[in-house]
């Protein structure tokens, strides 16, 4: 009698389990599916307020608490993240918001920073191992949306979002911010060189500077300017390396011809992903390098400069383009599959474009020329037009327009 009860309770206690364990299964499951429906909620919200996430910051996610749907995260619009609690506030009253609008409290006035060493790296993580991103030139400014570990999450002037060691920027407050925007500035035009602690070439050097660095002039003595840094350091740079940044803009001469003079004068530079300076490029860098010479701020990557400038059909060939025009190369929305932009070069003329690919250097499209690349003729699927077409979106001058930018 005593094994059957034994038996008895066991298979009561195994039932009773069971049903337990169902239950349980039963009540995770239905909140992930719950839970899966709002995050596709907070997905939706985001392609609606911030569909290209290098350009603006959403982490946000929901998660339960007490019962409770939590939403938690960071996003740099604020907009989302009403929009978003309104919403799902309609389907449970009872959530809770532990979303924080960038740039964070924590960092309280000093929520602008500057460049403060030649080629400042930007990653798309707070750490050295994260994906190397792009960079910004000395003197460049920025805003800042977090601080992590010796870590900014900044955001360029050309709007673009990722990490920078705080090593090599100087975070200041509005007002600082501002007085180094307005100072007058020497920008270095050679590709490459340094400043010195004295008037002298051959002395004790303060850094390297590399084309695009803007400093604050200090003065003049002799065949030097003399400059500071955004931390403060004085130095001095060459004349015949550098000038006042308001007589390089004025005597720049935009054109076709510029353009692609500036760009032979980069060939057999590397190729390294994420290079934004003379030190080394990635294609979209390449680029931008280029412009930049001619005092013009592209958008960071080849995929979202395929959406600025004035589109030039090339439907029926090469005709229509002309030297300076932008080549984008990838593959074609086809099938239910978006576009992919991959890489950009610089059109030549005589079907001819310059391109950063292992190095720079000049392909073809001609098929009976030596440097003919088969590849990128096959993949070619857009072009536009950055003359004529400077202050639309996605296109700004260098100058007060485009430092200026940042605070908007």
């Amino acid at each position: 009698m005593s094994v059957n009860l034994t038996c008895m309770m066991t298979h009561k206690f195994s039932f009773f389990s069971a049903l337990t364990l169902f239950l349980l299964l039963s009540c995770n499951r239905s909140e992930k599916v719950a839970y899966s429906g709002l995050n596709a909620l907070v997905d939706s919200v985001r392609m609606q307020y911030v569909p290209d996430r290098r350009d603006n910051v959403y982490d946000i996610s929901v998660s339960r608490w007490e019962n409770k749907p939590v939403i938690r995260g960071v996003t740099s619009v604020a907009e989302a993240k009403t929009d978003l609690l309104n919403r799902i506030r309609e389907i449970h009253p009872e959530a809770v918001d532990s979303v924080r609008i960038l740039p964070d409290e924590n960092l309280e006035d000093r929520i602008y920073a500057i460049a403060n060493v030649s080629a400042a790296d930007l990653r798309t993580g707070p750490d050295y191992d994260a994906e190397m991103a792009t960079q910004l030139l000395l003197g460049m400014p920025m805003q800042v949306f977090q601080s992590e570990q010796g870590w900014y999450r900044v955001k360029t002037p050309e709007n673009y979002v990722a990490w920078i060691q705080s090593g090599t920027v100087v975070r200041v407050n509005e007002e600082t911010f501002r007085q180094w925007l307005e100072a007058p500035k020497v920008i270095f035009t050679d590709d490459y060189g340094f400043a010195y602690e004295t008037p002298d070439e051959h002395g004790q050097r303060t850094s390297d500077i590399v084309f695009g660095n803007l400093l604050k002039r200090e003065g003049e003595s002799g065949r030097f300017y003399k400059i500071s840094y955004p931390d403060g350091r004085k130095g001095y740079v060459l004349k015949s390396q550098s000038r006042l940044f308001d007589d390089w803009k004025n005597a720049i001469q935009f054109t076709g011809e510029s353009i692609v003079r500036q760009a032979v004068l980069l060939k057999g530079i590397p190729y390294t992903w994420g290079g934004t300076s003379v030190k080394a490029l990635d294609c979209s860098g390449f680029v931008k390098t280029v412009y930049l010479k001619h005092g013009i701020v592209l958008k960071r990557d080849a995929s979202q400069q395929a959406k600025t400038g004035i589109p030039v059909d090339i439907s029926n060939g090469y005709d229509r383009l002309r030297p300076g025009d932008l080549l984008f190369f990838g593959k074609k929305a086809e099938g239910g599959r978006k576009e992919r932009v991959r890489h950009v070069g610089i059109y030549m003329g005589n079907k001819e474009f310059i391109h950063e690919a292992g190095f720079v250097h000049v392909s073809s499209f001609d098929p009976a020329q030596p440097h003919y690349d088969e590849n990128n003729t096959l993949e070619l699927i857009r072009a536009a037009r950055i003359i004529g077409a400077a202050g639309t979106d996605g296109i700004w001058e260098l100058g007060e327009n485009l430092l200026c930018q940042i605070q908007k």
